[in-house]
């Protein structure tokens, strides 16, 4: 075992801006980031991240004295990789977002109609595989054969293959934080990009999901993709081995069949940074901005503007709630802070749109029945969270969603959770939840919804506790150190008589 370690990632902790003589620091907001952050700081190894870069001041910190101040304010290295705006805006808005993050999360349906043209296919090999093959490459030269490299998520599910195309051997690591889709799915994307994509991820020793939905799913696809797939075991322990198919272009060298392994690793929130944010001066001015007559339910949502969240089915559902229970005007209030995201992606500004329509609707039939608010401000956030009788998280498919899992750590109303079945968190949380199974249709989320502001005080007070017990003490070092465990397991020499990983 080494005592180093790499994480390449879309995005790096920090980002820079050149408005001053010097310059300025600021750190990315943003889950994923948060938690690599986290885990990068705290874990007992000397960590190395890697993330694509478009801005010119990223670029500008090269030199040994900024390099060495910024590794002692982050307690870890970080390196840039240098990339043009054009490649940058094709590898992640064309190819990252309106082919791969649409398949993975079915939205195809959602957004039939609401784009320009379909991007080019030749984005895919121009710009997405440039950017994964310059990662790849800055991690050779800045790692050991032997350091163990993980890789985040789907904007760079090919780097594992340029890695082990030139190191066979390093210890490749791939965890998808976003869910995986059926093979139909995955069949609506070019045959080239699909293709490249799972024989990326295949070059991998392992990969993780957030749930046992994800891997059935991408094991399927592996096997309609002509892969050679093992099940093992089932339900929350359910794993995975593949077989990749022998091709001209593969990574490895001749030899003993390759096999990469498919575990399951849940992320959960993590609660120590959530609590400590949770009792800022911030937070609590919100939060008295937010308070209400203790006769109001405050239903809350807390989301990107983003197709996959259904922030329109869900403000639709609203609006059918109320048009059906005219009893309860006035004495319920939505909450909905709602973070811009993705806005030069054509989809996504239309998608906008609708939602800046559809809330001044409901607010001409049912005044002041909606409070929007736009922008990210985490503070606003996690108080609309502490504050909550219905918290509703209704996307048509989600990785995990720790929204879900951060309102019932910090929710003082003993409030209750209406969760689409296809976000992961529900594996945690769906038994304590009113249960959307079919988040597409509008008319059973205003029935959860009513279902949900009906429940009695004590059925509150049950699912809430249930709710906190699940999610308790998640920590981003532990789940880290978990996928860097069994990678070194994978890759570890065979002892004589035993059989390989």
């Amino acid at each position: 075992m080494t005592q180093t370690l790499a994480i390449a990632s879309d995005r790096g902790p920090v980002t820079f801006s050149d408005t001053g003589p010097q310059p300025r620091m600021e750190h990315r907001p943003g889950s994923v980031t948060s938690l690599l952050d986290t885990a990068a700081r705290e874990l007992p190894r000397r960590t190395l991240w890697v993330a694509p870069s478009a801005s010119e001041a990223d670029h500008s910190i090269t030199g040994a004295t900024e390099r060495a101040r910024l590794t002692r304010h982050l307690g870890y290295a970080y390196t840039p990789v240098p990339v043009s705006e054009q490649t940058y805006r094709e590898y992640y808005d064309d190819v990252g977002v309106r082919m791969l993050w649409t398949a993975l999360h079915g939205l195809w349906p959602d957004l039939a109609g609401t784009g320009g043209p379909p991007p080019e296919q030749a984005t895919f090999t121009r710009s997405y595989q440039q950017v994964n093959r310059s990662v790849a490459e800055y991690l050779v030269r800045q790692t050991r054969p032997g350091t163990p490299v993980l890789v985040q998520d789907y904007q760079l599910a090919t780097t594992p293959w340029f890695l082990r195309a030139v190191r066979p051997h390093q210890p490749v690591g791939l965890f998808l934080h976003t869910p995986f889709c059926t093979p139909g799915e995955l069949a609506q994307l070019p045959r080239s990009v699909s293709s490249g994509v799972v024989d990326g991820m295949l070059a991998a020793h392992l990969i993780g999901f957030q749930s046992p939905r994800w891997i059935t799913n991408f094991l399927a696809c592996c096997e309609a993709w002509g892969h050679r797939v093992h099940h093992t075991g089932s339900g929350r322990q359910l794993t995975g081995m593949v077989e990749p198919s022998r091709s001209p272009r593969s990574p490895c060298p001749p030899g003993p069949i390759r096999t990469t392994t498919i575990k399951c690793y849940p992320v959960l929130a993590d609660s120590a940074l959530l609590s400590a944010t949770a009792r800022s001066p911030e937070v609590g001015a919100w939060e008295r901005r937010f308070a209400l007559d203790p006769a109001v339910r405050h239903i809350v949502r807390v989301d990107r503007i983003d197709p996959s969240k259904n922030i329109l089915r869900g403000l639709e559902a609203y609006e059918l709630f109320l048009g059906r229970a005219p009893e309860l005007r006035g004495q319920v209030v939505m909450t909905a802070c709602l973070t811009p995201s993705r806005e030069r992606v054509p989809e996504y500004r239309v998608h906008a749109q609708r939602i800046r329509e559809l809330a001044d609707r409901l607010n001409r039939r049912f005044p002041g029945c909606l409070r929007v608010h736009l922008g990210y401000d985490v503070h606003r956030c996690l108080a609309a969270l502490k504050s909550y009788d219905v918290l509703l998280v209704n996307p048509v498919r989600d990785g995990m969603n720790l929204v879900s899992q951060e309102g019932p750590q910090l929710n003082a109303r003993h409030g209750t959770l209406v969760l689409s079945r296809t976000a992961g968190s529900s594996d945690l949380l769906g038994h304590q939840s009113e249960l959307l199974h079919h988040p597409r249709d509008v008319g059973s989320t205003a029935r959860a919804l009513r279902n949900a502001v009906d429940l009695s005080p004590a059925e509150r007070c049950r699912r809430a506790a249930g709710l906190r017990a699940a999610v308790a003490g998640g920590d981003p070092v532990r789940w880290l150190g978990q996928q860097i465990q069994d990678l070194e397991r994978l890759v570890r020499p065979a002892q004589p008589g035993a059989p390989s990983p």
